[in-house]
């Protein structure tokens, strides 16, 4: 074999490599997906939204989601929108994971709570009822949030 002909021969095999490990790499997301409860697409309610993996049981935890506390001071703009009220007046909750991607409903089929966990603080999503697959999950914001909101156009 010539050099050239090796070169090339390294980099179809280099390139092959790559291929199947971005094929392993996405079969494993997926699986990830697919074991979780929820997955996060476009919403008709509103920009994106939390929707059902599997069917859920009334009563089920749906996720658990860390949260850090921090001062309302803290936080400003586009991010009002995605926290939650914290354990005094002027403390809020920056959520990890979906919890902060599930739209408000004044009927939801979502409830949460706040756990003090070994780790740090937690919400803890669950299922107020029976959520089928597909279907979109909401859990209610509260009067303080909408109040918060009046005459801001939001």
């Amino acid at each position: 074999m010539t050099k050239g002909s090796l070169i090339t021969l390294a980099i179809s095999l280099l390139a092959a490599l790559a291929i199947a490990t971005a094929l392993v790499i996405g079969m494993f997301r997926r699986k990830i997906r697919q074991e979780g409860k929820v997955h996060i697409q476009p919403s008709p309610v509103a920009g994106r939204g939390a929707f059902a993996a599997k069917n859920i049981k009334t009563g089920e935890i749906i996720e658990r989601c860390p949260a850090i506390e921090v001062s309302d001071t803290d936080i400003g703009g586009e991010l009002l929108n995605y926290v939650f009220y914290g354990n005094s007046e002027n403390s809020r909750l920056v959520v990890m994971g979906n919890g902060m991607l599930f739209n408000h409903s004044f009927r939801p089929n979502v409830a949460y709570y706040l756990d003090e966990t070994p780790s740090g603080k937690e919400l803890v999503l669950y299922a107020l009822n029976t959520v089928r697959k597909g279907e979109e999950m909401f859990y209610n914001y509260g009067e303080d949030w909408w109040a918060t909101r009046k005459g801001s156009g939001s």
